[in-house]
């Protein structure tokens, strides 16, 4: 297990992203009509919509994108030449860095778009799902061929696990039957509102958080390529 320089690096600016958007989202963003800001009922479109400076913001989500890319850099550096770098290694870094850049081409779709917005919302989660299923098969496999040689690396063990049941996070999430019902609203005194579990929004924040969890598990992984 080694940590490099790029890995420390890479991995660092990654976890930032991800944390200072969560942050951003929930605590810089205006409320929304008269019930404030929730993952569970806010669109990830809403923040930059309604979030007081959206610019840092946006820049977070280039730099999330950014480093979603970012495993592939410990990849050259561990290996050299591409063509010495395994294909499952390659794909599974690009459809993370894919599935974040559906993530941000979401906040640039909004309710008016709702077909573009659906089709993006299921590219995101189809990505996210594969990305952490392969991770987790690349977690096992590297796992595997260790113990072989009477070696424990364990961090692979933990990363395909933890990439594993993001993977079978995003399948239940996948087949939820309330996805058909998601323009679904609830009646009150007031008027109409949004129920206090919106499940498209929520769903496209969850897929953010497994695609970050999985994401950072796979990172681990890489670290005894």
């Amino acid at each position: 297990m080694h940590f490099t320089p790029i890995w420390i690096i890479t991995f660092c600016v990654f976890l930032v992203s991800v944390l200072t958007i969560v942050f951003l989202a929930k605590f810089a963003t205006k409320p929304v009509d008269s019930y404030g800001f929730s993952f569970k009922r806010v669109f990830p479109f809403e923040v930059i919509n309604r979030e007081q400076n959206s610019l840092p913001y946006r820049i977070l989500l280039c730099v999330f994108v950014a480093a979603s890319f970012a495993p592939l850099f410990n990849l050259f550096q561990s290996y050299g030449q591409i063509e010495n770098i395994q294909g499952l290694s390659i794909a599974i870094c690009c459809i993370y860095g894919l599935a974040a850049i559906c993530f941000a081409f979401l906040h640039y779709f909004d309710a008016t778009h709702t077909l573009a917005h659906l089709i993006l919302f299921v590219l995101f989660l189809c990505l996210t799902l594969l990305g952490n299923a392969l991770a987790a098969v690349k977690g096992f496999a590297v796992y595997d061929t260790y113990a072989k040689h009477d070696q424990k690396m364990y961090s692979a063990l933990v990363g395909g696990i933890i990439s594993g049941v993001m993977a079978i996070c995003g399948v239940i999430l996948s087949i939820n039957p309330k996805l058909k019902n998601w323009a679904y609203l609830t009646k009150t005194d007031t008027g109409i509102e949004r129920p206090k579990v919106f499940v498209l929004a929520y769903s496209e924040w969850l897929s953010f958080f497994m695609l970050a969890i999985g994401e950072a598990a796979y990172f681990f992984v890489l670290l005894i390529q």
